[in-house]
C-alpha cells in the first residue's frame, strides 16, 4: 500500500528519565498501531540527538493523518511532557501525494 502521508513526534527524555521514557514510547506506539488506520507506526532511536526518539506514522491516506490525530492515546505525549519526563515534543506532518 502506497503512503500519502507521514506524521512525526521527536521526543527528548529529560535528565535521568530515560527508560521510563522508552517504556512509555513503546506503549504509545503499541496502543496506536492496534487501534488506528495506520500503515505503521515506529519508534526510531536518534543517533545524533542522545536521549531523543523519533516517532513515525505511515498512512494510505491524509484524511487517515488527520482523524488520526483525535486518537486519545496522543495526548499521552503531552502528558510526558508535562509530567517532567521529556525535556521537548516536536510534532510534524507531510502529505507525500494527495488521495
Amino acid at each position: 500500500m502506497p503512503i500519502s502521508a507521514i506524521n512525526t513526534v521527536e521526543i527528548e527524555a529529560a535528565p535521568g528519565r530515560v527508560g521510563e521514557t522508552c517504556t512509555k514510547l513503546a506503549h504509545i506506539v503499541r496502543a496506536l498501531r492496534a487501534d488506528t488506520e495506520c500503515i505503521g507506526y515506529e519508534v526510531t532511536d536518534n543517533r545524533i540527538i542522545k536521549n531523543t526518539w523519533l516517532v513515525s506514522g505511515y498512512w494510505a491516506s491524509e484524511h487517515q493523518m488527520h482523524a488520526h490525530f483525535n486518537h486519545p492515546e496522543l495526548a499521552a505525549f503531552m502528558e510526558m511532557l508535562n509530567s517532567g519526563l521529556v525535556r521537548r515534543v516536536s510534532f510534524n506532518c507531510f502529505v507525500v501525494e494527495q488521495r
